[in-house]
């Protein structure tokens, strides 16, 4: 089954019906030229055309030798439409009739769901419906303009009014309805009455990637003791899963390269108003760790833009803590901090957007974030400060799995803390200073390994054997610099000619000098498998490291066809690699 819901035999067989170049043909103007088709890619700007649809393979597939963008049919809906697996398969089934096979209790689920999203939906347009005509809503329009708010982001987020009546819903909907707006919660019940939790509210509908109403939240146009009110969490909406403003950025651009993290809806209407379209807002707090996750994964170049005050700064620090564990080398995260008073909403109104926009570019990388939050209360011209700061940094360094960040992040540790008059030695003097006081330097350990990579050195120690086999299906060299660990260790099992796990405890046993080194092999791991799941999750573990390695081969080979895109050999590569890829991904969804 593929994500639970639809079988994979199913979607192979759609993929089979369907005319590629003539699906992509209606959004991207194509051209025949030799067995392909040839025209400027969708997902990013261009004007001499590098993307081509390969029609007659098997299976046909679209490849930009621009940007990389590579894949099929159910790809290209997801990547240009920002749909979601089942809702490119569903959008492709529709187009040629056919209806999806399902699995009973997961059909019941969506069943389920449905009426609760239509409700939401129902409800989102009479708070739209009630900006435009309802006899209170002056305060709302005038809030509005007073903001400087243009029609045209009142449309695209949907923002409405929820006037100041106990019933305004429920007057406006059927008896059915009711039932379904209790569900969601936007109605509730308390001393046998009914009554609606946003009124006399200014209000923001709450989207999730597919464009869905899920939830809102409400900007008192009153004396409410709280400003700000969202809709409690439901069958339909998890704080933790939505982010606001995600899916009017991705309407508007062809690709999201990084996102840019705000507190209100308002700052992120502002921005977009002012030209910078890519702004989102984490439902309650940014900083706790499973939105971080959600932020990461939906964007891997991320800007968190946090008001100069006290709680701004406080704020910040908390998301940097949190984001330690889970940084990864090739993310990209920044820190904005603005002037105390400022937030996004007023300062972009005041400057403009260009202004703004060089802000976000002079944004402080994580690295450099990391010191500035440490030192904060510290004077650094003072010795037992900079004990402050060697203590406290090398504490949150244990966090960090990122090998990169990490080796950099001491290296600017030990300029920060280390006293001038010793840096003003010679390297012969100090060198020798040394060595009157400190042993031997040993084999320096390797960095702890990133989890995959260190589940696959577990399975090369159970089973020393499986080293020839890795060798043999992935060229290391060609991997990132985060797998050098793996490299390395599998290298001292193929060169020591190890096939055993008792081969290898012996070597490990009698060679100090390799003991040290590979000491932090598994030092990512949160705990040790049983030898029954050991192997598999080894092997889990390979497969994304080979699907890693093809997506590098796939540029090895896209810079060849570019010098040389005649060369039916490298094509035939290409389509072989995108065959078994294809194959791998099959796999992992069952």
């Amino acid at each position: 089954m593929s994500s639970g819901l639809i079988p994979q035999n199913f979607v192979e067989d759609l993929i089979s019906r369907i005319d590629l170049a003539s699906l992509i043909s209606e959004r991207v103007n194509l051209k025949k030229s030799g067995a392909t088709y040839q025209g400027c890619c969708p997902f990013h700007d261009e004007k001499t055309p590098s993307f081509h649809v390969y029609n007659e393979a098997n299976p046909a597939h679209y490849h930009c030798y621009g940007c990389g963008a590579h894949g099929d049919a159910i790809d290209f809906l997801k990547n240009l439409d920002h749909m979601s697996f089942n809702e490119s398969v569903e959008s492709l089934a529709r187009r040629y009739g056919l209806e999806i096979p399902r699995d009973p209790a997961a059909q019941q689920a969506v069943n389920r769901f449905k009426p609760l999203y239509e409700a939401s939906q129902l409800a989102a347009e009479a708070y739209q419906g009630a900006l435009r005509k309802h006899p209170n809503r002056e305060t709302a329009v005038s809030y509005l303009k007073n903001r400087g708010l243009s029609r045209e982001m009142i449309e695209l987020y949907g923002i409405g009014f929820a006037p100041p009546e106990r019933s305004f819903l429920q007057d406006n909907s059927t008896p059915n309805d009711h039932k379904h707006l209790r569900e969601i919660r936007l109605v509730g019940e308390k001393d046998g009455r009914r009554y609606e939790l946003f009124q006399n509210r200014l209000m923001f509908p709450i989207r999730d990637t597919r464009g869905r109403v899920v939830a809102f939240g409400g900007r008192t146009l009153g004396q409410d003791r709280s400003k700000y009110i969202n809709s409690p969490e439901n069958p339909i909406f998890h704080k933790s899963k939505q982010l606001y403003g995600l899916w009017e950025a991705r309407k508007q651009a062809k690709q999201l390269e990084q996102l840019i993290v705000v507190e209100g809806y308002l700052d992120v209407i502002s921005l977009s108003q002012f030209g910078i379209t890519n702004a989102v807002a984490a439902m309650g707090t940014a900083t706790n760790e499973e939105n971080l996750s959600h932020l990461l994964s939906t964007c891997p170049d991320i800007v968190f833009c946090f008001d100069g005050d006290k709680a701004g700064l406080n704020a910040a620090d908390k998301a940097l803590r949190n984001l330690l564990p889970m940084f990864r080398d090739g993310y990209k995260v920044s820190f904005l901090i603005l002037p105390e008073g400022e937030d996004p909403d007023t300062l972009v109104r005041q400057e403009g957007g260009e202004a703004f926009a060089e802000r976000i570019k002079q944004a402080a990388p994580l690295s450099e974030y990391f010191f500035t939050s440490l030192s904060r209360d510290l004077n650094l011209s003072v010795a037992e400060d900079k004990g402050v700061l060697n203590q406290v940094a090398r504490d949150a360094l244990q966090d960090i799995q990122a090998p990169i960040l990490k080796d950099a992040l001491f290296s600017r540790l030990r300029e920060l803390t280390r006293s001038p008059k010793w840096q003003d030695r010679k390297k012969g003097e100090w060198r020798n200073f040394k060595s009157k006081f400190q042993p031997e330097v040993v084999e320096e350990p390797l960095p702890v390994p990133n989890r995959t990579t260190a589940r696959i050195c577990l399975g090369l120690y159970y089973d020393p054997s499986w080293a020839e086999q890795i060798a043999g299906e992935v060229d290391l060299e060609l991997l990132d610099k985060d797998m050098t660990p793996m490299k390395l260790f599998l290298q001292w099992i193929l060169d020591n000619k190890i096939s055993s796990q008792q081969e290898l405890l012996y070597k490990m046993a009698t060679d100090s000098r390799s003991r040290q080194r590979f000491k932090n092999l598994f030092g990512a791991l949160e705990h040790i498998f049983s030898a029954e799941e050991l192997q598999t999750e080894a092997r889990d573990s390979f497969n994304t490291l080979k699907r890693k390695y093809f997506d590098l081969t796939f540029e090895k080979l896209q810079l060849a066809l570019r010098q040389n895109p005649s060369d039916r050999t490298l094509l035939m590569q290409l389509q072989a690699l995108t065959k078994e890829k294809h194959s791998m991904t099959v796999r992992k969804k069952k």
